[in-house]
């Protein structure tokens, strides 16, 4: 019987804090809560990060970058 392996996705989410301009819409549109808001958005829970990349898309000032890792 051959092993069978799980394959798991882990994503690096970045926000670019010159480019963020504090709208918190990436904090009110993620499903998985990875974000929280100071005077800009931070990623302070990464590893609940699905990779749905809404924030993404939501972000008009295009400051978050999820990448597959």
């Amino acid at each position: 019987m051959a092993k069978q392996y799980i394959g798991i996705e882990i994503y690096l989410v970045h926000v670019d804090a010159d480019k963020c301009d504090g709208c918190e819409k990436c904090i009110i549109y993620c499903p998985v809560d990875v974000f929280d808001f100071s005077i800009k958005a931070y990623p302070n829970r990464p590893q609940n990060c699905l990779g749905c990349r809404t924030c993404e898309a939501v972000c008009k000032s295009k400051a978050i970058i999820v990448t597959e890792i």
